[in-house]
């Protein structure tokens, strides 16, 4: 089965992105506010695993011979393929308001939008199906954010605070993935992987639609709110072992840690207002799940058990960001992509060690 076509959502999306916005009402007071109003400010930074921003990678990537459809049975486990990996993303401006001071300036920020993603990692390039691995969808609750600006020629310029109160997210194995698992006789068909969780991430000098040098660092946390089944998954256990043989552990970890710095450079070598030189880093500590990986041997597939344990990972891009002229916020960007670290996606989250190296497209509306 071949995955919707991510140019085809992208233009989906695109009226709801880019329409022509009301313009915000200004209050003798310094109030100024807009329904459908985006914001500039606490924004996703490209390389957040999970952020409302569209991507389209291409890239190696390291994949178990339990979710390779066209593996034979001496093939390596691991074998490094060429996947496409596509991040759906869109942010809906519900409304912003500004408070100013008394010169004018725009001190206080807040803002209402209603982020949904998927992500879906497809082996393209397979000859046979070129089946979808893995999909991943988040939708929930409105993301509140608010930001304090500071007025002055200091280091620090602003804070920006993001809080999703309620978020859900559910992940699901491709069709042709599922169907081979059963076909090959796995112990284990698919892991459904669903939970409702709270976020909130913390940032310094957001970079608040400016364009100009700047330095940001974000600190951000998740917790799991939902306790379904096994904590983060439930499993469903088919072919010829039984649960008992194979007994899986209840999830204990609750919780997400992650710092992003980005850095963006409009000025000096190869960069200007509409070509801006970015560099973003996430750091992330999450569980890899405790769920049993396998490997064949001699026809048979034999588990390999591994207890759920915290893993640092690191998810990295350089690249530019492109910018029509003008103060249109609108954007696209180029990057290099390199990551290290539990596999981010779904029931492949107990793979450990993965690591990707591609090139990324990204559309940044902000």
């Amino acid at each position: 089965m071949r995955s919707l076509s991510p140019t085809l959502v992208v233009a989906l999306l695109a009226p709801l992105l880019t329409a022509p916005r009301p313009a915000a009402a200004e209050a003798p007071d310094g109030l100024g506010w807009g329904l459908l109003q985006p914001a500039s400010y606490a924004r996703p930074f490209v390389a957040e695993s999970h952020g409302a921003m569209t991507k389209l990678e291409v890239g190696y990537s390291q994949l178990l011979k339990e979710f390779d459809i066209a593996a034979a049975e001496d093939d390596a486990q691991r074998d490094f393929k060429l996947l496409i990996d596509a991040h759906l993303a869109a942010d809906l401006p519900l409304w912003s308001g500004t408070l100013r001071d008394d010169a004018g300036r725009p001190v206080w920020g807040f803002s209402v939008s209603l982020p949904l993603s998927m992500h879906v990692l497809e082996d393209m390039f397979e000859a046979l199906t070129a089946p979808v691995i893995s999909t991943d969808y988040r939708f929930g609750a409105p993301v509140l954010r608010v930001i304090r600006r500071f007025p002055s020629d200091g280091f620090l310029q602003n804070i920006a605070v993001a809080w999703l109160p309620l978020y859900h997210e559910c992940t699901h194995l491709g069709d042709e993935i599922t169907i081979y698992r059963k076909d090959v006789e796995l112990p284990i068909t698919r892991i459904n992987v669903s939970y409702e969780y709270t976020q909130l991430e913390v940032t310094l000098n957001d970079p608040d639609g400016r364009r100009e040098n700047n330095h940001a660092l974000r600190l951000g946390t998740l917790v799991r709110l939902s306790d379904r089944d096994l904590g983060w998954y439930g499993v469903e256990l088919e072919g010829t072992t039984a649960p008992e043989d194979l007994p899986l552990d209840h999830s204990d970890t609750r919780f997400e840690f992650w710092a992003i710095y980005q850095w963006q450079r409009s000025e000096g070598l190869w960069a200007d207002d509409c070509c801006v030189n970015v560099l973003s880093v996430e750091v992330r500590n999450r569980p890899q799940y405790g769920i049993p990986t396998f490997r064949q041997e001699e026809g048979v597939w034999q588990a390999t058990r591994s207890d759920e344990t915290r893993r640092t990972g690191v998810n990295a891009y350089l690249g530019y960001r492109f910018h029509p002229e003008g103060e249109a916020r609108q954007a696209l960007g180029l990057y290099l992509h390199g990551y290290l670290g539990v596999n981010p996606y779904g029931q492949l989250r107990n793979i450990y060690p993965y690591r990707f190296l591609g090139l990324a497209l990204t559309h940044e509306p902000w």
